[in-house]
């Protein structure tokens, strides 16, 4: 039976017989394609919708025509002449006047209006209705002004909604004025004017309609079977999830299972297990390949309990047999009338970096009445004494109560709380006592270890049946109350705050019946399994004395540092700003540690199923015995599923989390067999390890030391060099602590003969020449040198080390690691060797680190760099930067080149620069990035060189090097990379252009290739992609292939490199591909290049990124990846990646960055010989 079609308001619908469609239908398909499918469905009307409609509609939508008003006489008041603003009207939805409101909007395109509001778009197939046009002084093929795009949004905050809405809007005008405008422009509810680059957008947009109008739209007309829907983020808000639930729960799909992953799901289903009453009635023990043993243990009898709930329709619960010291129900804390029960309200799209927005705490009066106290942060400022307030109350009540424990429910509290720590930079002592002290229990976390529940979730609403009655009120969940808290920042509608307040208070109110709960559930099973639950053992949260010394010192310092200036950074002069910087940078270690340490005493309270899905521990050990000796040690070999994602290697030494020690020393690691040999004492009595955990943090306090020496002298003498005419004033202490003080500052180095804001290379003059010269013409400064893959950054630093070395100076070379330093010191003795200088250097490293030239003396002792470099025997040298901040170095230097100083944290380069009169910040910040655990509060979590570089992507040419021309990519290669990373400013040498592989097929030539293979439930591992790059290697192993000498010959195994983002996909590769085959992560390739590069993204789509969207589509990861290849770049991926939804406008632009790489690299033939090539599922 057909239905009547609702009214359109806004997404597509049909006029006259013909598909009209919007942006809203792309936003809409982003958010789960079959939310436009059931879409496009109703408006045909072979489905009913939903009723949804919201009245707040109706407000936000009179609410927003005033903002667009307002915003409209803004204008007029700035071009009041006649026909400077035109005015148009808003047409109604048939094809006809859709076409006719066009045609008004591009006569006043044609007249040259300044303004045109209310402009319309129309193609035929496609709507558009742009706020605002401007006009601007750039020519088009059609007028001798051209315009852009401007809309006005209620939102404080851009979303990528209205982003993909004005790149829609941006198409039109292309297509209209022949030429696409550079920027498109928001203006928010405060009244702020938003600009973004076209560019950074455009290639997604395009993907997406194609992508829509391929899956939807034809699909549809083609009468084709949709794909089968899976769970979305967007489910909590949309208006057809109970349509898709019904069908889940009729085809009984095991994403019902509680705790079920989508990657699980297709593992199971192939196993024969594909329904939760197949996985039900499996039996005890049964395997399954790519699911660890105790998933398929827990998952199994979640759905033989769930199963059992369908048949007597009550919720039950098991209790669970205890897994050591303070896991389950051992890791509730006792009672105590001190207790406090946690929740926080969040909305991550507020502001820039989200707002924690309502924090609510309950505690029990004597009667065991619940008390609620909300602290409401409706900004960033209040945000900040919200956290305050609550951090106050928790301390303040745990003196009176030293037994008193915070409950919550789920990591995200302690996790907020820990990046408010970070952001605002107040309450870190506070905070990080009451974490030592172990006063914050995770329910959640004891309920996943302690019971088992028959609900399909845990969330804390499904178990509430089981100790609360059922509860009321306008908001049902977390997504809901997202909904409420942005529609309340347009409205400012008071009644949407009490409602979300009453659901705070509910969610705390309900922690309170669930610990009671649990604490019934310990007495059950002590009975069921004979035997009394431990508590945790108290922890003190005091520090030692002596860090409790270094952190008062530090505060107070810090404090000298800022006194006076504002606390509106726009209100600091450039000086405070760099004071403020400063004073951040003495608490950089201690921050970046803290969630080191958190995370290692997280793992430790983690079950061995719980580490096998963390992506840096290895779980589920088995021990298979001892394979070799080493002196007075045994090596012992486990075994471990290869498919679990991990970040060990050979030489680190991990810890055994039930010990909270050493678990030895890994000497070997097989990826493909999934075998790990660790070292261990001949005598160890420990135990077997069952479980890996990457070592806490190493010892910092050297670099905290030498930043505090630093911030002192800038708290007797100020930050601002200063650098006057008067020649005893630059020989004095003005010139102390110089070529620093530069950096925090952002000043260009001071080169005689260079006029300041003139570029430091010379019209002509060579890159490495300029280098050259500046290092031996620098007077106490610090100089940026940036150099993109295949630039020659390496040999540009060694030559810069050479010319320093025949000019009788003293180098020192620095890098966040030996492998980085070896590979500059390497350089350098090349280069000096064939110049005939003579260089002398010492390097600190162990031995299998080290360089091997005769000229380099290699000592582990600190003692012995000191005392060469006090008698003058060395001109170089080499180690990281706990060498250099020792104050035994300070001013032995003329010179410290900073090698890989886009992964060298700035807190590092300050804690470093006393060692040298100069510095040379050597690297590149648009590729592999500083490693950070922590937040920091304003720029002090940048690297160095991003920081040198500030708002720029690349060096501008008066602040530093750019070296502008790489000797390893083909143009075609160059083109994309210097297009999407450096802004168009990094060119090829001409002699690349020889570089090429043999055409044939399926791939060949020079350039990008994206070679889609569709999958689908892969998380880190693609067996469909590995097939594709096992056939892809077939194919190209013994192509002609010619290099930047035109010399040809056959391409071997060693002249492809293949990349994955995840060691799970190593290890699959690895089983597919022969062995020689040189495979690994970026991080392994850095450096590193050749003939072809296949780079294998294995993940399927958005819902089953592992690591977050910022790493898997990581624009400096994709950079580092396919400028490896000197010729020809192939990146095999799931093709939903390039419609993944976007949270953000940063995720936009890096999303956008594989659009781009899929445009340019579209290969037409390659969908055609899929089936041959790849595994398609």
């Amino acid at each position: 039976m057909r239905v009547t079609p609702p009214r359109q308001t806004g997404g597509v619908h049909l006029a006259g017989g013909r598909l009209i469609l919007s942006p809203t239908d792309l936003t809409g398909f982003l958010a789960c394609p079959e939310l436009a499918r059931l879409e496009l469905a109703a408006v045909r009307g072979d489905v009913s919708r939903p009723a949804g409609r919201d009245p707040e509609l109706e407000v936000l939508a009179r609410l927003g025509d005033e903002h667009e008003r307002s915003h409209l006489e803004a204008l007029r008041a700035l071009r009041p002449e006649p026909g400077q603003v035109v005015e148009l009207s808003r047409p109604g939805n048939s094809p006809q006047e859709l076409e006719a409101a066009e045609a008004e909007t591009v006569a006043a395109m044609g007249a040259g209006a300044a303004v045109i509001y209310q402009a319309s778009f129309f193609d035929g197939s496609w709507r558009g209705h742009a706020d605002f046009l401007l006009r601007v002084d750039r020519p088009c093929p059609r007028w001798p002004w051209s315009y852009e795009v401007v809309d006005t949004k209620l939102a404080r905050r851009v979303r990528v909604a209205a982003l993909v809405q004005l790149a829609c809007y941006a198409d039109h005008l292309a297509r209209i004025q022949g030429r696409a405008p550079e920027q498109v422009h928001v203006v928010g509810g405060d009244g702020r004017k938003h600009s973004y680059r076209l560019a950074d957008m455009a290639a997604y947009v395009r993907g997406v309609k194609a992508r829509f109008l391929d899956q939807v739209v034809g699909a549809d007309a083609a009468g084709e079977q949709p794909p089968y829907p899976e769970p979305v983020d967007h489910c909590g808000v949309c208006v057809w999830a109970e349509t898709c639930q019904a069908r889940w729960r009729a085809d009984d799909r095991l994403w019902l299972v509680a705790g079920m992953r989508g990657d699980q799901a297709r593992k199971l289903g192939r196993a024969g297990l594909g329904t939760v009453a197949a996985l039900a009635g499996a039996a005890p023990g049964t395997s399954v390949a790519g699911v660890g043993p105790g998933a398929v243990e827990r998952l199994r009898h979640q759905a033989a309990l769930q199963v059992r709930q369908r048949e007597t329709g009550l919720v039950h619960h098991e209790v669970l047999a205890p897994d050591g010291d303070g896991r389950g129900l051992a890791g509730l804390p006792a009672p105590s009338p001190g207790d406090l029960f946690f929740d926080i309200e969040a909305d991550p799209w507020a502001g820039e970096a989200g707002l924690e927005y309502l924090f609510g705490v309950v505690d029990l009066d004597q009667a065991g009445a619940a008390r609620y106290r909300a602290f409401w942060a409706l900004d960033q400022s209040q945000e900040r004494c919200a956290f305050e307030a609550v951090m106050d109350l928790v301390v303040e009540r745990l003196a009176r109560h030293p037994d008193m424990h915070v409950y919550h429910y789920a990591p995200y509290e302690t996790a907020a709380l820990k990046r408010l720590m970070g952001r605002h930079g107040t309450r870190e002592a506070e905070l990080d006592r009451l974490l030592r002290a172990e006063v914050f229990v995770d329910l959640y976390r004891v309920v996943r270890q302690g019971v088992r529940v028959s609900q399909d979730s845990y969330s804390l609403k499904k178990l509430e049946p089981l100790y609360l009655a059922e509860r009321t009120g306008d908001i049902s969940g977390g997504a809901a109350s997202i909904v409420a808290f942005e529609r309340w920042r347009e409205t400012g509608d008071g009644t949407l705050l009490r409602s979300l307040e009453d659901y705070n208070r509910l969610d705390c109110v309900s922690l309170v019946g669930l610990r009671q709960w649990l604490e019934q559930r310990r007495v059950e099973a002590e009975a069921c399994f004979g035997a009394p639950l431990p508590r945790p053992r108290p922890r003190s949260g005091d520090a030692g004395q002596d860090q409790q010394e270094a952190e008062t010192a530090t505060q107070e310092l810090a404090g000298a540092l800022c006194a006076g200036m504002p606390d509106d950074p726009g209100a600091r002069t450039e000086e405070e700003e760099g004071r403020w910087l400063l004073a951040q940078l003495l608490s950089w270690h201690r921050r970046e540690a803290k969630p080191g340490w958190w995370a290692y005493f997280d793992r430790l309270g983690r079950s061995d199923e719980e580490l096998r899905d963390d992506s840096e521990s290895i779980g589920e050990l088995d021990y298979r015995g001892v394979v070799g000796e080493v002196v007075r040690s045994l090596i012992h070999r486990y075994r471990f599923d290869p498919s679990q994602e991990h970040k060990m290697g050979p030489g680190d030494e991990p810890y055994d989390p039930r010990t909270g020690r050493s678990a030895g020393v890994i000497v070997a690691l097989d990826a493909v067999e999934g075998t790990v040999d660790l070292r261990r004492g001949r005598d160890s009595g420990t135990p077997h390890p069952r479980s890996l955990v990457p070592a806490p943090p190493i010892r910092d306090t050297v670099l905290r030391q030498a930043i505090a020496v630093l911030g002192a002298w800038v708290g007797d003498h100020g930050l601002d060099p200063r650098d006057g005419e008067d020649p005893q004033a630059r020989e004095g202490g003005e010139r102390e602590h110089r070529a620093v003080r530069q950096l925090l500052l952002r000043r260009p180095p001071a080169v005689p003969g260079t006029a300041p804001g003139s570029a430091l290379q010379r019209p002509g003059e060579q890159a490495v020449d300029a280098a050259r010269r500046l290092a031996l013409s620098m007077d106490h400064a610090c100089l940026t040198v940036q150099g993109p893959p295949g630039s020659g950054k390496t040999v540009t630093g060694a030559a810069m080390v050479v010319e320093l070395v025949a000019a009788h100076r003293r180098v020192g070379i620095c890098g966040p690691s030996h492998k980085a330093i070896t590979n500059l010191l390497n350089e350098s003795c090349r280069q000096a060797e064939a110049a005939g200088v003579r260089l002398r250097a010492i390097q600190k490293a162990d031995q299998q680190d080290s360089c091997a030239q005769d000229c380099v003396e290699v000592t582990s002792d600190n003692g012995r760099v000191q005392a060469a470099v006090a008698e003058g025997e060395v001109d170089v040298v080499a180690g990281t930067a706990w060498l250099f901040a020792r104050p035994a170095m300070a001013g032995t230097l003329d010179m410290l080149l900073v090698d890989e100083a886009g992964q060298m944290p700035l807190a590092n380069a300050v804690a470093v620069s006393s060692a040298a009169d100069n510095l040379v910040l050597l690297g590149d910040p648009r590729q592999l990035a500083q490693p950070s655990r922590a937040q920091h509060p304003g720029g002090a979590g940048a690297s160095a060189l991003e920081h040198a570089l500030g708002e720029h992507q690349t060096v501008p040419p008066a602040l530093g090097l750019f070296l502008d021309v790489t000797w390893r990519m083909h143009p075609e290669l160059c083109d994309f990379v210097s297009e999407v990373v450096y802004q168009g400013r990094l060119r090829s040498e001409p002699s690349c252009a020889r570089q090429r592989v043999e055409d044939g097929s399926p791939v060949g030539g020079v350039g990008i290739r994206f070679l889609p293979v569709e999958h689908t439930g892969n998380r880190t591992s693609s067996p469909e992609e590995a097939a594709a790059v096992a056939a892809l290697m077939d194919a190209l192993v013994g192509r002609l292939w010619t290099d930047r000498e035109g010399v040809a010959r056959p391409l071997t195994l060693d002249d492809v490199l293949v990349v994955a983002p995840y060691n799970a996909q190593v290890a699959c590769l690895a089983r597919a591909l022969p062995a020689a085959a040189r495979i690994g992560t970026v991080d392994r390739f850095q450096g590193q290049e050749a003939a072809v590069v296949i780079c294998s993204l294995a993940t399927s789509t958005g819902e089953y990124l592992p690591r977050g969207l910022e790493f898997l589509y990581s624009i400096n990861r994709l950079n580092v990846a396919v400028s490896r290849a000197r010729a020809l770049a192939l990146v095999v991926a799931s093709p939903d990646l390039l419609a993944v939804r976007c949270r953000s406008p940063d995720q936009l632009r890096m999303v956008n960055a594989l659009g781009r790489l899929a445009e340019l690299g579209d290969t037409p033939g390659w969908r055609a010989a899929a089936p041959e090539w790849s595994l398609q599922l």
